[in-house]
């Protein structure tokens, strides 16, 4: 461990932070966020902007110290390690899946640096972070800190985010959405762990060009749906007709800043849900958006409440936790969408993520982020999907130029 007791105490683990602790215990869960930059930069760059970003965000500098009765975060001394690699950002965020971050080390950050050597036209920066301190959506902050930064601007240090549960329990009666949780339409086999092996997930990519995503946004709301719901559906058709299931589970994260009006700090605020799509073949993709829209609404209505009962779970220890997480997030596939990215600078042409693997058997993650107008999905799988980004693509696009159903 590279903190000590003699480091100062930023704070407990929050009860979700907890949870995601333990099962980190015996399973790596990391994610990244991929960057790719219009120019190159280079690794002393980056790291004295890695050093400016861990004074902005207090979580990017900790440790956990569980020597006590509860498990605590302590701030470190030690800066983000910067690896810096040739070739494609793919294989590198690939490769970070297959290197675990070192639960008892500090920080619990790391970044790749791909490219941006001399005569090269851009790189690309590789974010990845252990799941005790952040989100995707906090990641996506932390990412358009690191532009700004880098684009030659300073950042005040914020205090450091409180846990998810002690927030919730503050926030006034009037701004919590009906207390109650959707019940699933239909009961998931419970998943089995993956033993890790530090085998590398295959990363797969497709994208919508701004003209297609602003026609598809437009569509979609005039169809009764959201973006959201539409990838949950053209998700559901492409999966079915590769797996041939007559019914598709999507898990799909709750981002509790957006649903009950929270600041963006760099921080675990979220919850998830599961969309339960019947017979995707036999039905249109947009009568599928709506009743995935239809789902979601309902899940963000009770989001507080959802996360809220999340945290009071209190494993004993990493099976229970283990538990826990496998049946929270049972599905055929998970839809983490981390909505419009518009960091207030030009340097960054394209934005990905989350790739992520959680060590859940046959898992499959979509991550997708909306940025300078594009919409760019982004598959990490152990397992065999080949072409299902670019068939979600197509199904979007085509769903995006089609008319608008009574």
């Amino acid at each position: 461990m590279r903190h000590s007791p003699a480091h100062p105490i930023v704070r407990p683990l929050g009860a979700f932070e907890h949870i995601i602790d333990l099962y980190i215990g015996r399973n790596p869960v990391q994610f990244s966020l991929v960057v790719e930059l219009a120019a190159p930069v280079s690794a002393h760059q980056l790291e004295r902007a890695l050093a400016q970003l861990q004074r902005t965000h207090p979580l990017l500098t900790v440790g956990i110290d569980r020597s006590g009765d509860r498990p605590t975060f302590r701030t470190s001394t030690e800066p983000i390690e910067v690896r810096h690699v040739g070739g494609d950002w793919r294989d590198a965020a690939a490769q970070e899946q297959a290197r675990p971050v070192d639960p008892d080390g500090s920080p619990l950050a790391r970044a790749t640096l791909v490219g941006g050597a001399p005569g090269d036209r851009g790189s690309a920066i590789v974010l990845t972070f252990s799941h005790q301190i952040t989100d995707g959506r906090g990641a996506l902050r932390a990412a358009h800190d690191l532009l700004v930064i880098l684009d030659g601007r300073t950042l005040p240090a914020r205090p450091a985010p409180l846990d998810q549960e002690s927030l919730l329990e503050r926030l006034p009666r009037t701004e919590r959405p009906t207390d109650h949780t959707p019940g699933p339409p239909a009961e998931p086999a419970v998943g089995t762990i993956r033993p890790f092996d530090a085998t590398a997930p295959s990363i797969e990519i497709a994208e919508l060009d701004p003209a297609t995503t602003a026609h598809l946004r437009s569509t979609a709301r005039a169809n009764g749906s959201t973006v959201q719901g539409a990838i949950c559906a053209a998700a559901a058709q492409a999966l079915a007709a590769l797996t041939g299931a007559e019914s598709i589970r999507v898990n799909v994260p709750i981002d509790l800043r957006s649903a009950l009006g929270l600041e963006d700090d760099v921080v675990n605020r979220f919850t998830a849900t599961s969309v339960v799509l019947r017979a995707p073949a036999q039905n249109t993709l947009w009568s599928l958006a709506k009743d995935a829209t239809a789902q979601l609404r309902v899940a963000r209505d009770g989001a507080r409440h959802a996360a809220l009962m999340l945290g009071s779970l209190n494993p004993a220890d990493a099976s229970e936790a283990e538990a826990a997480m496998l049946a929270a997030t049972a599905a055929d596939l998970e839809i983490t969408n981390l909505g419009t990215s518009e960091p207030d600078t030009s340097s960054a042409v394209a934005i990905w993520g989350p790739t992520m693997t959680t060590q859940v058997r046959d898992e499959r993650i979509l991550g997708v982020v909306t940025h300078a107008g594009s919409l760019r999905l982004v598959l990490t799988t152990h397992g065999d999907t080949s072409g299902l980004p670019a068939d979600i693509a197509g199904r979007l696009t085509r769903l995006g130029g089609s008319a608008v159903e009574g």
